[in-house]
């Protein structure tokens, strides 16, 4: 499973169902205003390297209180 669901202007909570997607092998959710992530279970990385999980979490960010995530591979509002 390809999701490329970034740019989109999703707002609020991502879908829980997206951590029972088990086949999953690249997930793109950065630059929507997403509040929560499920839990993501570790994609493979082999593919697609960093651009596996990515996700707007990090500082600086558009929130008051950033984006967390724990499985993700890259995240575009990191400071590193």
């Amino acid at each position: 499973t390809y999701l490329r669901l970034s740019y989109n202007a999703f707002t609020g909570a991502a879908p829980e169902g997206l951590g029972e997607l088990t086949q999953m092998k690249l997930l793109q959710l950065q630059s929507n205003r997403l509040t929560e992530l499920p839990n993501i279970p570790e994609l493979d990385e082999s593919l697609y390297n960093t651009s596996t999980f990515v996700t707007d979490c990090g500082v600086p960010s558009a929130f008051d209180e950033p984006l967390e995530c724990d499985n993700c591979t890259m995240c575009c509002n990191a400071n590193e």
